[in-house]
């Protein structure tokens, strides 16, 4: 049995003057998840937020009162607080797992303030089978749906290749299915969203995922109606790719992404606003 590792799981917020960057966790999960990838991208002078989303890092309970729409809420308050302290230029969206279907969410209401989209490991669509499940849960009477049927155990921990993660990580160790329902309404919104949203994508997945499938990335990055689609594949990690082993590796590769598009785009903004 696993329980929390002892991990930072606080909020990461570091502006400075470059182009601004904000970085999403996952469902259960914390900044922690994101954290090296947010304290690289600042260290390329990038400025950078990893808030901690509505009902996570604290208990199941708490995330289990929460909807979809209130992790977005949060999600977008920390978007506003970055655009304001970047002088309202457009800000870049870093999403992993939920944290990607919320990036996506927002790249499609504001298309005009986000700059470029980096998504990793997205639950685009859960199996048939998850989802029926979760649905035929939804419909029980309420005294059935709280006890031991209202969550399931992460029963080998982490979603990682990386032993030291495994332990540290101070994430969920349980899943609410109440949340888990919630997840799946949201992917269905995101999937209607694809076809409007414009802005440059890179997409990475780890290939050893046993929690999301890798075509749940492959059909994303055939579905978004970006011009500019780039597929990044990390052959030896798993689900929590920006800390799993090859963490520095698509750290390069989104700061690379980034700097080609999120700071064009912060340029021509910051020329347009130029008295």
């Amino acid at each position: 049995m696993y329980l929390p590792g002892s991990g930072d799981k606080s909020p990461v917020f570091l502006p400075c003057d470059g182009p601004a960057v904000l970085c999403l966790h996952g469902f259960t999960g914390t900044p922690y998840e994101v954290a090296p990838l947010a304290r690289g991208l600042a260290g390329a002078g990038f400025s950078v937020s990893a808030p901690m989303l509505a009902g996570h890092g604290e208990s199941v309970a708490a995330l289990a009162a929460t909807r979809w729409q209130d992790w977005l809420a949060s999600a977008e308050a920390a978007f506003d607080q970055l655009r304001a302290a970047s002088g309202n230029r457009p800000v870049a969206l870093a999403g992993f797992s939920m944290g990607g279907l919320l990036a996506l969410r927002l790249a499609h209401l504001h298309p005009h303030s986000v700059s470029a989209l980096v998504i990793m490991s997205a639950p685009l669509r859960l199996s048939d089978n998850q989802i029926a499940l979760c649905r035929a849960w939804s419909h029980l009477p309420a005294f059935l749906r709280r006890g031991p049927l209202a969550t399931v155990r992460k029963r080998a921990g982490s979603d990682v290749t990386d032993d030291n993660v495994r332990r540290e990580n101070p994430a969920l160790t349980e899943m609410p299915l109440a949340g888990i329902v919630e997840l799946i309404d949201l992917a269905e919104v995101v999937r209607r969203d694809l076809t409007f949203i414009r802005q440059p994508t890179l997409v990475a997945h780890g290939e050893r995922d046993r929690t999301v499938p890798l075509h749940a990335s492959f059909e994303l990055a055939g579905s978004i109606a970006s011009d500019v689609v780039e597929r990044l594949w990390l052959p030896r990690s798993g689900h929590l790719v920006a800390v799993d082993v090859e963490r520095a590796r698509l750290g390069e590769a989104v700061a690379r992404f980034l700097t080609a598009h999120a700071k064009s785009t912060a340029r021509a903004s910051a020329q347009e606003n130029a008295p």
